[in-house]
Parts: structure tokens; C-alpha cells; sequence
């Protein structure tokens, strides 16, 4: 009897353990399928920014979707580790790390996160660069006062506005910057230069749609600031609908959108790469240190920024933070707006302005301070306010303060800010 129990119980507990190790085998063929096809796009993607896209066409369209393909990378990664398959997991760890040179591009992680007011050297540049669209807000409504009431309140040194319009409504409400003369804004969306120094000298590409670049008289040096918006991606409102909100219901619909949408950014990446080419050329013949803001149109892993990076500081990598993005649309997953600089410069500071508000803080004496929103949900306060300000008033404005509604209407890009210090090469 005993023998008897004990054979039973032995061949149903033998055959619960085939079935797993059957369903566990059949998962793990799954997940190692999956696998090597990540791991091909991975390695792809990162090659991607040194192949042209006129000669690789479809395979430069990757770099949209990089941030995708590397998570999926680290989780499968991770998968193998608690699986606890070394036959796989370590090729895996090994092909992962191939990917950490670039993953500053559009993440570098937070080490150590500070609270306190930041201090910037007096003479550092605020350089900001947004994509205004016209000025238009989600709504199709025009948004220049709420927009421009911002810009006045960061108060940046040098401003690069790219789909400009409105120049004589903008030149009045920025009277207390220099702008660019009337010959060298286009009647369609030209981009356009604004600083608080003067501007010496301006010329506009005519064999580029929207290239121009100025030097600005910045105490005793001459900088010259370069303002671009590459061609469009051609990304309509369709296109992103189907992506965020899979308006496209049947199959066939959905193979033709993705079709057509590949197409339109080989396409357009064939185009960027040519003008890239030939921007570079002219920046490189600058005879000042440059400052080159603009909407790129393409991101990080990409042909174009490769091209415009090279020899140049990318203000996100030296001071970014968490995850990089500009681009209002595609969940929030594309950086495409940026600000460069001569390795003269010493990159302070970098802020993605996706938030802004006005907040009032009131002290025992009943003054009233305004503070800042903007910048990866980072507060701010205006600079030089705390210095006035002893220990008991602070904890006051801790303890007493009034939220205000200020939304701003944004475009369908967040403005982008960075502070650069120049420093002079010693002979």
C-alpha cells in the first residue's frame, strides 16, 4: 500500500513538473525569439547615426523609436537574469552595454538631486530656442500674449524663435531686445534671432528655407548665433492620432498609414541630410564661437544630429536631466529642439520649460515674492530673491502661499533654455 501511495504520488508530481518545464520551454523559445530580433534592431539603431540616409533610407527611420527598442532591450535583459539563463543573459548584458554611450543622448539618470536655488556665474547666457508655430496653441488659437509673457518672465540673453510670425507685434512687445532688421524675415514662418546685446552683423542662407545666423557684440567678444528649422518630418495630425490613440480600426488601414509614414520619413531624412551637410560647412567657417539653436526635426540617433553635434557641447548631455524631450505629441518621446555651443563654452544649465505657472508667497511683513515654474516641474525662484531674505521670512513663505492659475497655451514644442559661460581661449 505504502509502495502504492507512493508511486502515485510520484508520477502526478513528475508530471506536473513536465508540464511546467514544457511551458516553461515553450515561454523561453518565445522570449529568445523575441530576443534576437531586439537585439538586431539594437545594434541597428546603434549605428544608425553614422549611416546616410540616402543610402539606407527605411533603416535611418529607427532613430524615432530608439527609446522603445532600448527598453525593450534591458527588460528582456532582466528577463534572462531572473530566469536565471547565464547562456543568455550574458550575451544579453554584453550587448547592452554596447548602448551606454549613447543612452546620454536622451537620458542621464539624476545622482543626486538638490532643492536648494541654484547659483550661476553673472556672466553666463540665457539662451532659449522655441518652436512657436505661429504662435498657436492645442485650441488653434493664437497665443502670443500668454507665450510672450512667459518669455519676458524667464528673461533670456539671446532668443531663437523658429515658424515666426507677427515680427512687428513681437518687436513691440520685446522692445527691450535687439532684433533682426525687416530684409531678412520671410512672409512664411521665418525663424528669427532676438538679444539684449547688440547685433552687429545678420544674414539669412537664401539657399536654405529657414537658415539665417547673427553675431552679437557680448561685451568684448563677438559670438555668432545660428538659428535653424530643418526640413519637416511631415508628420500630420492623422499620423499622430493613429500612434497615440489607434483611430485606425482594420487591418489594411493600418499597413497603409505605417506604410505611408515610413515613406514620408525616409524620405525627409534624405532631405535633412543634405542640408546638414551644408550647414555644417558654414558653421564650421564661423570666425567666432557659436551658439547654434534650432528644431532639428530629427533626434538623438540620428544622421543630422551626428553631423551637427560633432565638435560642438549638446547642452542636454552636459546638463540635462532624467529623460530628454521637446516635441509636444507622440507621448512626449521625441527631442528635437536644441541648443549647441563651441567647446568655449561651459554649459551651466539646461531646462525643458513643460510647465510654467506664477505663484505668490507671502512674508510676515507682507511682501509678496513670485516664483517660478518651469523646467522638468522644477521650481524656481527669482534669482536674487533669497539673498534679501532672513531665515524667519523664508520659513513665512514656506507656510503661507497662494497657488495663481497662469497656464500658458505652448505650441505643439516646449520652449528649450540653457545657460553657457564664455570663456576666452588664452593664447
Amino acid at each position: 500500500m505504502a509502495d502504492y501511495y507512493k508511486t502515485s504520488y510520484t508520477s502526478a508530481g513528475g508530471r506536473r513538473r513536465n508540464q511546467r518545464s514544457a511551458t516553461g520551454l515553450i515561454v523561453d523559445i518565445v522570449f529568445g525569439i523575441i530576443s534576437l530580433i531586439v537585439v538586431a534592431l539594437f545594434l541597428t539603431v546603434l549605428f544608425v547615426p553614422t549611416l546616410d540616409p540616402r543610402e539606407c533610407e527605411e533603416v535611418s527611420t529607427l532613430g524615432l523609436v530608439a527609446p522603445i527598442i532600448y527598453v525593450a532591450q534591458v527588460l528582456l535583459t532582466l528577463y534572462w537574469i531572473i530566469r536565471w539563463r547565464l547562456a543568455l543573459a550574458v550575451p544579453m548584458i554584453l550587448v547592452s552595454l554596447f548602448g551606454v554611450f549613447s543612452l546620454s543622448s536622451f537620458y542621464r539618470m539624476e545622482v543626486r538631486r538638490t532643492y536648494a536655488e541654484p547659483k550661476y556665474d553673472r556672466q553666463a547666457l540665457k539662451v532659449m530656442t522655441y518652436n512657436v508655430r505661429s504662435f498657436i496653441g492645442d485650441d488653434g488659437k493664437r497665443n502670443i500674449d500668454s507665450m510672450v509673457a512667459m518669455i519676458k518672465n524667464i528673461n533670456p540673453d539671446i532668443l531663437c524663435f523658429q515658424e515666426f510670425g507677427f515680427k512687428d507685434a513681437i518687436d513691440t512687445m520685446l522692445k527691450s531686445m535687439y532684433g533682426l532688421p525687416k530684409s531678412l524675415n520671410r512672409s512664411n514662418l521665418s525663424p528669427a534671432i532676438y538679444s539684449r546685446y547688440p547685433i552687429v552683423k545678420a544674414e539669412r542662407i537664401d539657399t536654405m528655407k529657414a537658415f539665417l545666423w547673427a553675431d552679437i557684440a557680448v561685451k568684448d567678444d563677438t559670438l555668432r548665433v545660428f538659428n535653424l528649422h530643418l526640413h519637416s518630418t511631415t508628420i500630420r495630425k492623422a499620423d499622430s492620432n493613429y500612434i497615440e490613440n489607434h483611430e485606425y480600426m482594420n487591418d489594411e488601414e493600418s499597413e497603409e498609414q505605417i506604410k505611408s509614414m515610413v515613406a514620408r520619413l525616409t524620405e525627409n531624412n534624405k532631405l535633412r541630410a543634405a542640408q546638414v551637410d551644408t550647414i555644417t560647412q558654414i558653421i564650421a567657417a564661423s570666425p567666432y564661437p557659436v551658439i547654434v539653436c534650432g528644431d532639428f526635426n530629427d533626434t538623438p540617433i540620428s544622421y543630422t544630429y551626428r553631423k551637427m553635434s560633432r565638435r560642438m557641447r549638446d547642452s542636454y548631455r552636459e546638463q540635462g536631466r532624467g529623460y530628454a524631450h521637446s516635441y509636444r505629441g507622440f507621448f512626449d518621446m521625441l527631442r528635437i529642439d536644441y541648443i549647441l555651443c563651441s567647446k568655449n563654452f561651459e554649459v551651466l544649465s539646461y531646462d525643458v520649460i513643460d510647465s510654467w505657472g506664477l505663484q505668490t508667497q507671502k512674508t510676515r511683513r507682507g511682501d509678496t515674492i513670485v516664483v517660478r515654474h518651469y523646467g522638468n516641474q522644477q521650481v524656481l525662484l527669482g534669482e536674487g530673491v533669497r539673498e534679501y531674505m532672513d531665515k524667519d521670512e523664508l520659513k513665512a513663505m514656506e507656510s503661507d502661499s497662494v497657488e495663481l492659475s497662469n497656464e500658458v497655451g505652448f505650441s505643439d514644442h516646449y520652449p528649450v533654455m540653457a545657460r553657457l559661460l564664455y570663456t576666452k581661449p588664452t593664447n
